[in-house]
């Protein structure tokens, strides 16, 4: 993506090469290695410079409208919602076909959840969790609305949907993008406008701000990994071979196995693009798009993961007393993290459903038009990879569904694992636990440690709380 962007100024390819497929990703990975401490404070700041980006242009956007006079009946947005025949046989269908691509915009949001193994407190992440997804909307449609004003959707200097997948007509790349080189709205905007040279720097920010989330995405997907290995039981050589994913470095609390795996297993992605051919480029597409459509998976399955926990509280709502009332959902001692937490489950099964809606309109590039192996791809490859690596991995785990009957001894089993996390904002005041080795310190379910620190006398609750719990 930054190499193609480059192609705004004209850099030679083998400059792209050095640049963006050699130097950066080294990078990159360097600031991963070095702990998340190091890492925290670059992405701190890159992050406020993206969205401070992010305003400027929609301001930048909103100036244009304004001399240009696009705030008028003769402005493109007043064209209304248009469709293109050449992708869509009506406005209805075309409406189904954009909602999957409204959605890609909103991937990332659920990377908050991934640093709570390194965050500081657990406290911390309430703020964010909170806000990202409110603050996402806003400035995505704050932008969006801004490029609407300036640029009319007729015009073909547009980026083809799905790099072309969706017609066949050819993909968007150096040779077939007029001036300006290249394909970003704002760009257009910037160029038509006569401010090349605002539309360079423009072109570096948004450069900048797309090796800055190749870094969040390299962090994301080693944790992720780092999450998975690290629930694999060792009894098996594959199992201890995956666990070794597992491991990480004392003094950095990075899993640095985990870390270079994620680095290495899609860096011959970008060197597709060097490739001519449509067939190559496709596949390339076809790998992006269903990255973005596995992410409506995990959205699922932590709304999935969600209600059933929220139903597994309810059926022992009865035993959640003493020290466990902090669980109690509408009790005093329960301390919400989320805006919308007393509305729930509401949310939740909102949300399973919108996955489901979104995923099953993945496939309207064919509703329209003949159904072809790329078309299908880019929608499904992602669940259907995924489903067969999720019953592979419950086969070697021999743990198919964990049941969320009415017996507390279990449940407990699991809230005690929660308080670990909480447990943090109690301890905070007399002691600073070691960030770099808070990565190991969760206890598993059934493990020794988590006998020791939860024995078995605290996942019931006595007679006299029941007792209490019924007066």
């Amino acid at each position: 993506m930054a190499a193609n962007l480059a192609v705004y100024w004209g850099i030679k390819e083998v400059w792209q090469i050095i640049i963006f497929y050699c130097v950066t990703p080294v990078l990159i990975f360097t600031i991963n290695l070095v702990g998340v401490d190091t890492f925290g404070w670059i992405e701190a700041f890159g992050g406020i410079l993206k969205i401070a980006l992010v305003l400027a242009v929609t301001i930048i956007l909103y100036v244009i409208a304004g001399q240009e006079g696009n705030w008028s009946s003769q402005g493109p947005i007043n064209d209304g919602f248009q469709y293109n025949p050449a992708f869509t046989s009506n406005k209805y269908r075309a409406i189904c076909y954009v909602i999957p691509m409204v959605a890609f915009g909103f991937l990332g949001i659920e990377a908050v959840a991934v640093t709570a193994f390194e965050a500081r407190d657990s406290k911390s992440l309430r703020l964010p969790s909170q806000s990202i997804a409110y603050t996402t909307l806003v400035l995505y449609f704050l932008c969006l609305l801004g490029q609407c004003l300036n640029v009319s959707w007729t015009s073909d200097r547009l980026p083809l949907i799905y790099s072309g997948i969706g017609d066949g007509d050819g993909v968007t790349n150096a040779t077939t993008l007029q001036w300006p080189l290249s394909s970003s709205l704002t760009i257009i905007a910037l160029w038509d406008w006569g401010k090349k040279g605002l539309a360079g720097f423009i072109n570096g920010a948004m450069i900048f701000s797309v090796l800055s989330a190749s870094n969040t995405s390299l962090y994301v997907a080693s944790r992720t990994l780092y999450g998975l290995a690290r629930e694999v039981p060792t009894t098996t050589w594959l199992g201890k071979l995956l666990h070794g994913f597992a491991v990480v470095v004392p003094k950095t609390g990075v899993p640095a196995g985990a870390l270079f795996f994620s680095a290495i297993a899609f860096i011959w992605l970008p060197f597709m693009h060097l490739q001519a051919g449509y067939a190559v480029q496709y596949l390339v597409e076809i790998i992006q798009i269903s990255a973005s459509v596995s992410i409506l998976i995990v959205w699922a399955t932590l709304s999935v993961a969600y209600l059933r926990y929220y139903l597994w509280l309810k059926k022992c709502r009865q035993c959640l007393v003493g020290e466990y009332e902090q669980f109690l959902r509408n009790g005093n001692k329960y301390e919400p993290y989320t805006v919308l937490a007393f509305m729930q489950p509401i949310p939740a099964i909102v949300a399973i459903a919108g996955c489901l809606v979104i995923l099953g309109f993945c496939s309207a590039t064919w509703w329209d038009l003949k159904a072809t192996f790329s078309k299908v791809a880019i929608g499904y490859a992602a669940p259907i990879v995924l489903f067969t690596i999720f019953v592979i991995f419950k086969i070697v785990n021999r743990r198919l569904w964990i049941r969320t009957n009415g017996d507390f001894a279990e449940l407990s089993k699991t809230l005690g694992r929660l308080k670990w996390y909480k447990q943090d904002e109690r301890e905070m005041k007399d002691k600073r636990q070691d960030e770099g080795t808070r990565v190991l310190s969760p206890p598993l379910i059934g493990s020794d440690s988590m006998v020791e620190e939860y024995p078995m006398s605290n996942f019931a609750p006595s007679t006299e709380m029941l007792a209490q719990r019924q007066v």
